[in-house]
């Protein structure tokens, strides 16, 4: 998880700018660090960065408003 959950943060600090920290069980949303643009942003790196085909059914807020979230879904793509 560590390895994921750097990329992760490496990303939010890059490319959405949030120099903050970023706990990984912190809702992204609630503390506007992350919008619905960004979220797609995410969505699109994850599935590039990882090499995970994101379906429809994915794309919901329960798998993207935390990176643990984002972690998990990760690894249940790699593990199918």
């Amino acid at each position: 998880m560590t390895d994921k959950l750097e990329v992760l943060r490496d990303y939010i600090k890059t490319e959405i700018g949030y120099q903050g920290e970023v706990d990984a069980e912190a809702d992204l949303l609630e503390q506007r660090i992350l919008d619905s643009f960004s979220i797609v942003q995410m969505a699109v790196f994850i599935q590039e960065r990882f090499q995970v085909e994101l379906e429809a059914e994915d794309l919901v807020r329960t798998n993207l408003c935390r990176l643990s979230a984002m972690i998990a879904m990760i690894d249940r793509k790699l593990a199918a």
